[in-house]
């Protein structure tokens, strides 16, 4: 008897978080917190699960945004998540298909988007997968490649694994006088700190910047939980970097960093301050593992030239490389997917 495919309501979230929780290759933006927080953003949740016998063994958070027309895309950030070590993994991959098929048609989506992790521990070949059930591939909304750092002991062994420059420089911001705190809980004035420097680093660099209401909420749904973690360095009274790493389960995700550029504390290095100290509190309360949310390698050509620079800072501190399988379309509505496609190409012509 196959698994009942329904949708989630709030009595769900319980075993919802604690499945993601146990799938190494779910992550954050598959969290029930997550879609509560893009809710404030325009981008409202609708959540499917697999039912079996009240055991979930698949979850979908298709994030509904809005595409002209009256029309939408369903976005599944980083998902969906089903049990890939079931013996019908390949079955429950499908089953979520099929419901999210049915809830394209119900809500006016023209595409459902798909873009499920890679773990280094899992051999699924998600790409034969996704051809397979007739899913196009898609240019990438997230980071196609990442690193993933095993925290070890959370003090020698792990400070070994870095490269000579973040030990090095981490130890030099103590000397500088470079002080972190780790505030646990929703703040409002620590999380006004990381939206400021955010947005001072967003003048130098093209990224989107989340609103407080956001960063706060987002604060309060993780640290329900534990969830939550915010690093931020000071020199004096003066902040100078700060660094939100959400945890679900056993990992960590360096989700927003911000580093303060201001000549009179290029010498204190307020984000290798926070990195390490932040690896260390981690692995302390039992987090295992960190995915550095964005990592390009140097011997990739195909990489976006503006992620060297905070790539570069990224791999002093050791990790894995993984690299993603890549986004899939499921199209629902040929029609409007075709003359989105159309609009999309002559946008971009007119950019260049």
């Amino acid at each position: 008897m196959p698994p009942i495919l329904r949708r989630a309501d709030d009595t769900d979230r319980p075993a919802w978080d604690a499945f993601i929780a146990s799938r190494p290759e779910a992550d954050l933006l598959q969290s029930w917190a997550w879609g509560e927080c893009t809710a404030l953003a325009g981008e409202p949740p609708a959540r499917l699960l697999l039912d079996y016998n009240g055991q979930i063994r698949g979850v979908a958070q298709a994030l509904m945004r809005p595409a002209g027309f009256g029309r939408q895309v369903a976005y599944v950030a980083h998902g969906p998540i089903w049990d890939r070590s079931a013996h019908d993994a390949d079955r429950l991959f499908a089953w979520l298909l099929q419901g999210l098929r049915t809830l394209a048609r119900k809500e006016r989506a023209l595409v459902v988007k798909l873009d499920p992790r890679a773990e280094p521990a899992d051999e699924t070949d998600i790409a034969a997968l996704a051809r397979a059930n007739g899913l196009r591939p898609a240019p990438d909304l997230q980071a196609a490649t990442t690193r993933i750092i095993d925290l070890l002991d959370g003090a020698d062994q792990l400070e070994a694994s870095w490269h000579a420059d973040a030990r090095r420089l981490s130890r030099r911001a103590e000397r500088e006088g470079t002080t972190v705190t780790i505030p646990r809980n929703p703040d409002a004035a620590e999380i006004a700190i990381l939206h400021e420097l955010l947005t001072l680093a967003a003048e130098h660099g093209d990224f989107r910047v989340r609103s407080p209401e956001f960063l706060e909420r987002l604060a309060k749904e993780l640290s329900a939980t534990n969830g939550w973690y915010l690093g931020i360095a000071r020199v004096d009274d003066t902040p100078i970097a700060a660094m939100a790493f959400p945890r679900i389960g056993n990992r960590a995700y360096y989700l927003y960093g911000a580093l303060r550029r201001d000549p009179d504390y290029k010498h204190h290095y307020g984000s290798h301050a926070v990195m390490a100290t932040m690896f260390r509190a981690l692995a302390a309360d039992g987090c295992t593992s960190v995915d550095m949310w964005g990592v390009v390698e140097p011997d990739d050509t195909t990489a976006d030239p503006a992620w060297r620079g905070f790539s570069d800072f990224k791999r002093t501190f050791g990790g894995l490389p993984l690299r993603h399988p890549g986004l899939f379309d499921l199209v629902t509505d040929a029609f409007w997917y075709r003359m989105r496609s159309i609009w999309e190409r002559l946008h971009l012509r007119g950019k260049v």
